[in-house]
């Protein structure tokens, strides 16, 4: 699975804005990339240090983001339940208490979180708890643009150090 996810990084990275687009499709639909679009900006945002073409990695990330978690978010609408098993009962149990608690707001939360949280798991049951589409994607958008972008402004602001930070999860500024 490993090589899987290089290969498909290193895909994504090659192919520049477009290819970060389709992995972030690929990501937010449910295969597991290991925070792929996070690196590729990061990566891409270091070796072009300009605002503009930051802003359009940002950009291209959170549209194809959208669209992958909103497959997802309509596989959980259409009868997800049977795809919320490969999950463990607990946390699909959990994730949908809260989802029917506080709606969209979980949902929210959830694009803000860095890997290893199962995002995919809220996203479905998103869709299974019958989240207004309105507000899951209202919450889908924001969360991922405050994500990408921090990782678009360490990039230019640390430059390589930036990747090294996103990678070993570091709270420590260079």
């Amino acid at each position: 699975m490993t090589e899987w996810i290089d290969w498909l990084r290193q895909y994504a990275f090659e192919g520049g804005m477009g290819g970060l687009f389709l992995l972030s499709i690929v990501d937010s639909a449910g295969v597991p990339t290991g925070g792929g679009p996070d690196i590729v900006i990061a990566l891409l945002a270091s070796l072009h240090p300009n605002a503009p073409y930051a802003m359009g990695l940002v950009i291209a990330a959170i549209i194809g983001s959208v669209i992958g978690c909103s497959m997802l978010y309509w596989a959980g609408l259409r009868g997800g339940e049977a795809g919320a098993r490969r999950f463990a009962p607990n946390a699909v149990s959990r994730a949908r208490i809260s989802l029917e608690r506080h709606g969209a707001w979980v949902v929210f939360l959830a694009m803000l979180a860095p890997p290893p949280i199962p995002t995919k798991l809220f996203v479905l049951c998103a869709g299974v708890a019958a989240v207004p589409t309105l507000r899951f994607l209202i919450a889908t958008i924001a969360g991922r643009a405050i994500r990408y972008d921090a990782g678009a402004v360490l990039a230019l602001r640390y430059g390589p150090r930036a990747l090294d930070m996103l990678r070993d999860g570091s709270t420590t500024l260079p």
